[in-house]
This record gives C-alpha cells, sequence and structure tokens, in this order.
C-alpha cells in the first residue's frame, strides 16, 4: 500500500501544485491579456495618430509642392507666351522691314526712272540750247546781213530815187525845151 498512497499522493500533489500556479496564472492571465489589448490599442491609436500627422505632413508637402508646380508652371507659361510674342514682334518687324525694303526699292526704281528721264530732258533741252544758240547766231548772221542788204537797199533807192530825180528834171527840162521848141 506503500506504493499506492505515493501514487496518489503525488499526483494530488502534482494536482495542487498545478491548481495553484493554474490559479496564479489564471488570476494574472487575464490582467495580462487586457494589459496587452490596451497597450496594443495604444499602440494602434498612436500609430493612427503617427499616420494622420504624417498624413497631414504629406498633404501640406503636397499642396506645397503643387503651389510651387503652379508657380513653375506659370512662370513658364509667361516666358513661353513672351517668347511668342517676341517671335510674333520679330516676325511682325521682319514683315515691316520688308515691305519698307521694297516700298523704297520702288522709290528707288521711280527715282532712278525720274532721274534717267530728267537726264533725258536735260539732254533735250541742252540740244534745244544748241539749236537756239545756233538758230540765234544764224538769226544774228541773217541780221547783218539783212541791214547789210538795207543799207545797200537804202544806197540803191537813194541811187534810183536820184535817176528818178534826174529823169524827172530831164523829162520836165525836155518838156520845157519841147515846149519852147515849139
Amino acid at each position: 500500500m506503500k506504493k499506492t498512497r505515493i501514487y496518489i499522493i503525488a499526483p494530488v500533489l502534482a494536482l495542487a501544485v498545478f491548481i495553484g500556479y493554474y490559479w496564479n496564472f489564471n488570476s494574472t492571465y487575464e490582467e495580462k491579456q487586457a494589459h496587452a489589448a490596451a497597450e496594443a490599442k495604444e499602440r494602434k491609436v498612436e500609430a493612427q495618430r503617427r499616420d494622420a500627422e504624417q498624413r497631414e505632413q504629406a498633404i501640406a508637402v503636397a499642396v506645397e509642392a503643387q503651389k510651387q508646380r503652379k508657380l513653375e508652371r506659370e512662370a513658364r507659361e509667361a516666358t513661353d507666351r513672351k517668347q511668342r510674342d517676341d517671335k510674333e514682334n520679330a516676325q511682325l518687324n521682319a514683315d515691316k522691314a520688308e515691305q519698307e525694303s521694297e516700298k523704297l526699292e520702288r522709290q528707288a526704281d521711280k527715282l532712278t526712272k525720274d532721274v534717267e528721264a530728267a537726264k533725258k530732258e536735260v539732254a533735250d533741252i541742252e540740244a534745244e540750247s544748241q539749236e537756239s544758240i545756233a538758230e540765234e547766231a544764224h538769226l544774228k548772221e541773217l541780221v547783218s546781213l539783212a541791214e547789210a542788204n538795207r543799207a545797200k537797199l537804202g544806197d540803191v533807192l537813194t541811187k534810183i530815187q536820184a535817176a528818178d530825180d534826174a529823169l524827172a528834171r530831164a523829162a520836165a527840162l525836155a518838156a520845157a525845151a519841147a515846149k519852147k521848141n515849139e
């Protein structure tokens, strides 16, 4: 029986130790589980708070980056607009310069033609002047010849008049002599 006692006492003793250990474990287990659940919940809440802060920071950074990109885009658009305007103005100025060049070229051609026409008129006037000078010299020569002829004609008329007078005197003398002779 001694051996049967050992078989009964040892398991009962082991059971008592197990019950004490289980009782101790069971009483702190719920506390530990509640504490672990509270820590887990606290960690989760802290993680959510950190995530919310990080999200807010990320949103603030994204908004700032968006503003920066908007400013850069506006600056780029302003630069592009200015370049387009400058290019358009340069094209307009080039077109205007081309038109002005063509206008000046036409004016130069017109003036060249006018100069040629004026040179031709000057040459014609000089030719007419030379003809007028030659004609004037010829007329002076004719005038001097006419004056010489007039002087000669005057001499001839004087001689004719003298001859007529002499003839009239001779006729009068002949008529007087014929009257006397009659």
